[in-house]
């Protein structure tokens, strides 16, 4: 029903614009150079003919942002709710869109290779630097058909600076609060000449920063720190053009950091998080006649290691434990698009991926050793045929695909256990194996009202896989005891959606678009009605997550850009999300029934507001985001107070090639709570000098 009501509404729009519009179609004279995407077909289109919500944020834009990293670019985004609430310090961000919560379910790119770790989905966000990033595009709404595994809510594909010229490069140097210092370096060139030639980069990134308290004052004891940080990143790339129809490229990067949790006892660095990261990718692009050839393989390796110290308030009793894992990612994505002819681009091929987790915790204090680990593989083939008709004007795009899983080599071992671990003896168990497929596919339709005006419909699915950490980890968890599940499958999304895009005598946009979505097989953490001693001398309940609930996320977006003056622009975005559970079936030892709930960490309203303007004196940004509040718990019964911050930057050229920047992130000082009961860092000022060449 509601698919037969949005294609009602997309005729009659396009029988009003052909009746009352067509007189006020702009002159294609008038028209700048169209903006083309990658990321919405896997191959370059320009943004008119995509039938979707596409944002795409470039390098110059990028450059007048009050952000520290990547995922703050991204708070700027319509329906992209972005949670790094302990700023820098944090260990990573929490990047959610379209009214879904958890990250595993937004598809992370970089230069077209994902980034999300098949053990838990998360993203190593501080992987890249952000004076390395040439763009950044968003597509928004389910993205399976073409890009199986994450692309639930929507993919955020970070494209990676090339250089144009035979040397060039940038160094700058930055302070800031809470003892934050840090510089980078890049250099690049290329000889390519007449399509043939070398291109090469190198960057690195160092930052460190003293830190603060995550409690309040008069909450602190003896064990309260404070977070701190220090980090590096190098990265190196290569490519060599054969000619104008074939090229070759590689990747290299290697991250590595040092975070403070905020507690100490007796070890030097206390509780603290160790996270280094090695990246690889190398990927081939071909021309052979009208088809276009991308080969990509791609390699991840995260090491982890985490170091937990604490006194126990009933006993008295010092622990310390630390967990090392490694995670690793491989795959090889081959896509191909052939132009069969002006009107008809066809885009197919087959990915192929491994994710593994290798996860050891280690009791310091008591005879306690766990260990996990699995595999989890995926195979998916996938096709995509666009249109263009009616001179153009219409463009239809419909797709599939499918995905195929295994899980195996899954295990568990535990080595004489103690009430810290909740195993009453040591045993070592292999967990069955375990397959799923899934189905994504996807019609659009866009009808072009003018140059500029445009008006789109689709339906399309979307999944996200279950994550390793899900099918093969057991042990403690803040609020009692995780069991593994080897038997929980994937969760499916279907997305319905109508969206507009607007602009008028070339100074105000506006693109509203409104989304009905449609969850099942969600995956939640349930009590299984046992009961375990976690070393706390209290009996704690035991969870295990499952696919037990369906979802419907009602939702509205609207994005504006005006232009005021001569290098003065006034943006603004408004987002509603009702993202409700609208069935729950819970196994019959749990007492609880959250139907009608909302989910958690999911802001019903989200809005942002920016002024940039740029001028020979000071170019300046001002940016406000509001989040609304939002639910912590399943019940619905705790609360996150909604917050806002106000951000500003200035910039200014003193000398030739030489700029300096101030930004102030949080310009109001509002300290907000997160939902650990934890403070944000208030205000944080921050200055550089760079220098390009």
């Amino acid at each position: 029903m509601k698919t037969q009501v949005y294609l009602l509404v997309f005729a009659a729009i396009i029988f009003l614009n052909d009746v009352l519009y067509g007189q006020m179609a702009y002159s294609p004279d008038t028209l700048d150079i169209p903006q083309v995407v990658v990321t919405a077909n896997r191959s370059t289109r320009s943004v008119e003919d995509i039938p979707g919500s596409v944002t795409i944020i470039e390098a110059k834009e990028i450059e007048e942002m009050p952000a520290q990293n990547v995922d703050d670019i991204l708070r700027y985004v319509a329906n992209v709710h972005v949670n790094r609430s302990w700023g820098i310090f944090s260990q990573n961000a929490s990047v959610t869109m379209r009214g879904l919560d958890a990250s595993a379910r937004v598809l992370i790119l970089l230069d077209g290779a994902p980034l999300n770790k098949s053990a838990g989905g998360s993203v190593n966000w501080s992987l890249v630097p952000v004076n390395s990033i040439s763009r950044i595009e968003i597509i928004k709404g389910p993205a399976s058909a073409l890009y199986g595994n994450n692309a639930m809510a929507g993919v955020i594909n970070i494209i990676t600076k090339d250089p144009v010229k035979p040397l060039q490069g940038e160094a700058g140097i930055l302070a800031g609060t809470y003892g934050t210092i840090g510089g980078y370096l890049d250099v690049s060139g290329t000889n390519v000449k007449d399509g043939k030639g070398f291109m090469w980069s190198l960057n690195s990134f160092y930052r460190q920063g003293d830190g603060y308290y995550l409690n309040p004052e008069e909450l602190r004891d003896s064990t309260d720190e404070k977070v701190f940080l220090k980090e590096y990143s190098i990265a190196g790339k290569l490519g060599y053009s054969f000619n104008s129809r074939h090229k070759v490229e590689v990747d290299a990067r290697y991250y590595d950091d040092t975070r403070g949790q905020g507690r100490k006892v007796y070890e030097d660095l206390g509780d603290h998080m160790s996270v280094n990261t090695t990246y690889l990718r190398a990927d081939y692009q071909g021309i052979f006649n009208s088809t276009k050839v991308v080969a990509m393989a791609f390699y991840q390796l995260e090491n982890e290691f985490k170091q937990s110290e604490s006194i126990s308030s009933n006993s008295g009793k010092y622990k310390l434990s630390d967990r090392d894992s490694d995670k690793h990612d491989v795959g090889l994505w081959i896509n191909a698009t052939t132009y069969l002819s002006d009107n008809n681009i066809l885009t197919y091929g087959v990915d192929l991926k491994q994710g593994t987790a290798d996860v050891v915790n280690t009791y310091k204090t008591s005879t306690d050793v766990l260990t996990y680990e699995g595999t989890l593989d995926f195979y998916g083939l996938f096709v995509q045929d666009e249109w263009k008709l009616y001179n153009d004007k219409f463009v239809i795009v419909a797709g599939a695909r499918m995905d195929f899983a295994k899980y195996h080599k899954g295990r568990l071992n535990v080595e004489n256990p103690t009430s810290n671990t909740g195993f009453i003896e040591s045993f070592d168990s292999s967990f069955t194996d375990n397959s799923w497929n899934s189905f994504s596919p996807k019609i659009a339709l866009k009808y072009k009202l003018s140059n500029v005006n445009s008006v789109y419909v689709s339906y399309s699915k979307g999944f996200m896989p279950p994550k390793l950490d899900d099918l093969s980890k057991s042990g403690k968890i803040r609020k009692g005891f995780k069991l593994a599940n080897p038997e929980l499958g994937p969760e499916y999304l279907t997305n319905y959606e109508l969206g507009f895009t607007f602009e008028f005598f070339e100074k105000l946009s506006i693109e509203p678009s409104v989304y009905f979505s449609q969850g099942k097989d969600f995956q939640y953490f349930v009590g299984t009605g046992d009961s375990i001693d976690t070393g706390s001398g209290e009996l704690k309940p035991v969870y295990q997550r499952q696919n037990i609930s369906s979802v419907e996320v009602l939702g509205a977006e609207i994005s504006t850009k005006l232009k005021l003056l001569k290098g003065m622009y006034l943006m603004a975005n408004y987002t509603f999300n009702s993202s409700k559970i609208t069935e729950y079936t819970a196994p019959d030892s749990q007492d609880k029934d959250i139907t009608g709930k909302y989910l958690i960490e999911v802001p019903k309203n989200m809005a942002y507001c920016g002024l940039s303007w740029q001028n020979k004196y000071v170019n300046t940004t001002i940016s406000y985001n509001y989040i609304d509040s939002q639910w912590y718990d399943d019940e619905n019964t705790i609360e996150i107070e909604a917050y806002s911050t106000l951000d500003i930057q200035f910039t200014r050229e003193f000398v030739k090639k030489v700029t300096a920047s101030l930004t102030i992130q949080n310009i109001l000082d509002n300290e907000y709570i997160d939902r650990k009961g934890y403070l944000s860092p208030g205000r944080f000022i921050t200055a550089e000098v760079s220098y390009k060449f």
